[in-house]
């Protein structure tokens, strides 16, 4: 592995900042707000795990020396994060790949029209892609609104630098002190030139697509990155059948219903694997589909599914039009 962490930073009791470099010094390369990397480090067994990560700070396009991840300790995980927070310390040999960006910004106003409002939410953990763009949006003279959401007030990190950033309304929202946040009244009705970028996880994501189709936001503007697992305590094992390749697939909780099909060499498209792009969606012949997808309109709810993150309903059995 040809980088190391470089500084290790506590944010609060959960959130440690890890400061990357390459083992040589060389520059790193550039990067856009909303960005992520892949980093990869070894488990206890000395296996590699590979986590996402988005890069935090001042993007831009020209070369740096040194990335920041932050990352929120997540007992009941699957382990990645308790393994860097436990392991992982200054000189840690570890693994990049990337940059890559899969949630950009658009921080430039509609031409010939005044630039509309710009909302960024954030929903825990998920301040860390939101950063970058604050500070693009700082940098360019964009007025823009951050809200950051968490349950408790030790769940807030980061705050000292998005206060420095220019241009900026910041509104905390602690749901053990104020309950959760009127998501309505945060997207208000929707003017031509509105955007709202937010990461969180799904359910928080959900529920601002609907606040948003109630205030009349077009779907196009709205911007989603999610995190967290999509499984739920109850979910059974399905037998999926696939109709037009006389095939049945049997997948267990924990794993994905794509996973399942790409690991029998089913045709299938896909994307993001996270329920945000509909690449992957798939017409459902029988079956009822629990939908964990934050993309798809009703519509397309009521005749297929996102095969990434979506599940089944009992008895467990689905047919798709593959």
């Amino acid at each position: 592995m040809d980088y190391l962490v470089s500084q290790v930073i506590a944010h609060g009791s959960a959130v440690r900042e890890f400061q990357l470099r390459r083992k040589d010094g060389a520059a790193l390369p550039g990067w856009q707000p909303g960005a992520h990397i892949v980093v990869q480090f070894t488990d206890a067994d000395g296996g590699v795990l590979e986590r996402h990560y988005s890069l935090v700070g001042p993007a831009g396009g020209g070369a740096t020396d040194t990335y920041r991840i932050a990352v929120q300790r997540e007992d009941d995980g699957k382990g990645g994060s308790r393994r860097l927070h436990d392991a992982y310390a200054a000189g840690s040999a570890i693994g990049i790949r990337g940059p890559f960006n899969s949630f950009p910004l658009d921080a430039a106003p509609g031409a010939g029209a005044a630039p509309g409002r710009v909302l960024l939410i954030a929903g825990g953990i998920g301040i860390t892609p939101l950063v970058s763009m604050a500070h693009a949006l700082g940098a360019a003279g964009r007025p823009f609104e951050l809200h950051y959401l968490a349950r408790s007030a030790d769940r807030l990190v980061l705050l000292d630098e998005l206060r420095a950033i220019p241009h900026i309304r910041l509104a905390t929202h602690i749901a053990d002190q104020n309950g959760r946040a009127d998501l309505d009244a945060l997207l208000g009705a929707y003017e031509a030139g509105d955007s709202l970028y937010s990461c969180g996880p799904a359910p928080l994501l959900q529920a601002l697509a609907d606040a948003g189709a109630r205030n009349g936001w077009p779907a196009a503007a709205l911007h989603f990155e999610s995190f967290g697992a999509r499984t739920q305590h109850g979910d059974g094992p399905l037998t999926v059948e696939l109709a037009l390749s006389a095939m049945t697939v049997e997948v267990e909780p924990g794993s994905s219903i794509l996973a399942a099909l790409l690991a029998v060499d089913a045709f299938v498209s896909y994307d993001c694997q996270r329920g945000e792009c509909g690449k992957c969606y798939t017409p459902v012949l029988a079956g009822q589909p629990l939908h964990r997808d934050i993309c798809l309109t009703p519509a397309m709810r009521a005749t297929g599914m996102c095969t990434c993150v979506s599940w089944a309903a009992a008895p467990g059995r689905l047919v798709l039009e593959l």
